[in-house]
């Protein structure tokens, strides 16, 4: 769909406009899409929940998973609120910092890097992200797809070749849910189920609450002590 640019007079007019247009129509307004741009305290709430709940636990190794949460909400909140590239990159950015820590983990539990290297391949993984999406901006939905598909091919592998030890529970949640989140989206992005006035409630909020609790699964899922062994 052709990206029109903010009206002259609208606050953030004078930035890139992003390469992706949801649902929802814009506001000449701070907030351009109200119901993109709310739903993402989802991340946030779970963001403080995560945090409180790691302080509890003390696993050193998910201890970024609340803080990633936040970021990513406040990132795709700015984003939301201004439909501009330059939050739309930070959005992404921080949507691959999550899916780069999960394959990060996968690969130290696959014994494919040590855990002295885990940090580095994350950070080698995330800027390599944020370059791609920087040089060719209209493929960061694709390269963040490619990473998930990345993370459930690994996790097939470590279940294919463990003794199955750990339970799968949370797992089997964190898929669902986001097996709804991009149904989701999907609706919201090819106009299936579309009304633009609707400020309150749209398809792409509904792909910000559904996927914010992949954060709080995969901490449960993560966090089983047959895991902690082996991270």
């Amino acid at each position: 769909m052709e990206i029109i640019p903010l009206l002259p007079e609208c606050p953030w007019s004078a930035f890139l406009p992003p390469t992706i247009k949801y649902c929802e129509d814009n506001l000449c307004s701070f907030i351009t899409q109200p119901a993109n741009t709310w739903s993402n305290l989802a991340f946030i709430l779970l963001g403080i929940y995560l945090i409180i709940l790691n302080q509890k636990d003390k696993l050193k190794y998910l201890r970024y998973v609340g803080p990633i949460a936040i970021l990513t909400g406040i990132a795709s909140f700015l984003y939301h609120a201004s439909f501009t590239f330059l939050f739309q990159f930070f959005d992404l950015s921080s949507m691959y910092l999550f899916s780069t820590m999960v394959l990060s983990i996968n690969l130290r539990r696959a014994n494919l890097i040590t855990a002295n290297n885990q940090s580095l391949t994350l950070l080698v993984l995330l800027f390599s992200s944020m370059g791609l999406l920087y040089i060719f901006k209209p493929f960061g939905i694709p390269i963040f797809g490619l990473q998930v598909l990345a993370g459930f091919c690994l996790e097939f592998y470590l279940y294919k070749k463990s003794n199955k030890t750990w339970s799968y529970f949370y797992y089997k949640l964190t898929i669902a849910a986001l097996a709804i989140a991009f149904i989701a989206w999907i609706l919201d992005f090819k106009r299936i189920v579309c009304n633009p006035m609707n400020h309150l409630l749209q398809g792409h909020a509904l792909w910000h609450i559904f996927s914010s609790t992949c954060f709080l699964f995969l901490y449960k899922f993560y966090s089983q002590k047959e895991i902690e062994k082996i991270i």
